[in-house]
Order: structure tokens, then sequence, then C-alpha cells
């Protein structure tokens, strides 16, 4: 009889110990696109090191939908083992600016050669309802957490494809309502210079991706072009992706983008 008081005893403490724990809250980060939010290649240990404060939400194998540490590469849709994207350069500078105590959380959902011609991004479609139900996934279970900004890279898939302005613009709408984030940082950021140089059409399509600041409040341009063109030793080898260096740089601009808007 006393063994099966205590058993019941220590059921009963478990089952109050897990309703009764209230995840911690985060400061949230959505990053969604194609490659070149994470394929720069040149990772470094001692400048991409996951630091304190800052997670993912991981996708593969036992770390789905689950808080785990931000260590590159980050768990998007693709990923390949050293090589880097912007976004914890990003979360670092963000981390350090906010200075609230809360910890970061990133939520990787981009996947290289994705866009919204072959029906990836528009609403409705496999990666944008990814995107949204990880970040409500995330706030549901967190408690007092908040979306801070939603960081968008993604245009080489979609060159010279017509409805690329109204489709981008529909996605911008579309997932701040969806997230109920119509005020929130939309951050969107620029192809590589030197390939996009290459083209008209590319630089047609690189316009409509900055011009997204003036067809939408509170949206800030990543411009790969100023204060100075990001550029890589030798441009032609694996042109169209930013190195890890262009990575790091792209993540300061990001941030910077972000100060702007919120200041």
């Amino acid at each position: 009889m006393r063994k099966e008081f205590i058993l019941i005893t220590l059921i009963f403490s478990v089952l109050s110990a897990c309703h009764s724990t209230i995840n911690e809250p985060y400061n949230v980060i959505l990053i969604a696109g194609q490659s070149n939010t994470h394929y720069g290649t040149g990772f470094e240990p001692n400048l991409d090191c996951s630091i304190d404060g800052i997670k993912q939400l991981g996708r593969f194998g036992d770390d789905n939908m689950k808080v785990v540490d931000a260590v590159e590469p980050l768990q998007y849709n693709s990923r390949e083992v050293n090589r880097i994207g912007f976004g914890l350069t990003y979360a670092k500078l963000l981390q350090e600016y906010l200075n609230d105590n809360k910890k970061i959380i990133i939520i990787p959902c981009a996947y290289w050669g994705t866009g919204f011609q072959d029906n990836h991004w528009n609403k409705g479609n496999g990666l944008y309802e990814d995107a949204v139900n990880r970040v409500k996934y995330v706030m549901s279970h967190n408690p007092e957490s908040k979306l801070v900004s939603i960081l968008w890279h993604q245009g080489e898939e979609d060159i010279g494809f017509s409805n690329y302005q109204n489709d981008l613009d529909d996605f911008i709408v579309n997932i701040r309502t969806d997230l109920q984030a119509d005020s929130i940082p939309f951050i969107v950021g620029g192809m590589v210079p030197f390939w996009v140089n290459k083209s008209y059409i590319r630089k047609k399509h690189q316009l409509i991706i900055s011009n997204s600041v003036k067809r939408h409040r509170c949206v800030g341009y990543a411009d790969p072009e100023l204060p100075f063109v990001i550029e890589k030793d030798n441009n032609i080898v694996d042109e169209i992706h930013y190195n890890s260096k262009g990575q790091r740089e792209l993540g300061r601009r990001y941030f910077e983008e972000f100060k702007k808007l919120i200041e």
C-alpha cells in the first residue's frame, strides 16, 4: 500500500511539474528565401561559432520542432557542411542591441533553388506554410515571445518571371497577415552584385527587390552595394552565391536596416 502511495505521489508530482512548466520567452527571427540565406563557403570556427542565448528551431531528426543551439550550418530545409549564412551574425548583433535578457531563436526556413513561379513561396505552398506554422508553433509554446523581424533573401530562381513583383508583394502582405506582423520589420536582401550586373534582366529584378521599401511600410533593404560592394577575391567562382565573408557583411547590413526601421 505504501509503495502504491509513493508511486501515485511521484506520478502526480511529475504531471504537476509538466503542467506548471512555462517555456521561456524568445525574440523570434524568421529567415526565409533560397540559397543565399545560407550557402556561403568558408566556415571559420572563431567567427561562426554559436553563443549563449541564441537558439534555433530544429528541423532534422530528433531536433525537429525542438529548441536547439544555433550551430552552423543552421537547419534550413537545405544545408551543407562548412557553409554559413547571414542569420547568426544578424542574431548576435540583435542580441547585443536588444539587451533585454530574452534569448533569441532563429527559425530557418529557406530552401535553395526555390521561388514563386515554381510554387514554393506563394500562400498555400509547402515552404510558405512551413514557415508560418513554425513561427506560430514557437509563439504558442513559448508565451510572451515576440516576433522581432522577418528576413527574406530570394530572387535568383525567378529571374525574368514577369509576375515577380506582384508575387513578392503578395508574399510580404500575406505572411505579415498570417503572423499578425503588420508592424514587424521585414527586410529583403539584394542578390550578388557581380552576378546581377552581368545582365539587364537581373538588374531590373534587383530593382524590384530594392524598391520593396517604397511599396510597403516598415520594409528595409540590405543593400549589397552600399556602403561598399560585397565582392569575393574571385567573383567568377560560384558567382551567384556570397561567400562566408559576404554573408557576415550581409548580416551586418540586415541589422543596420532593422535599426533604421525601429529607431
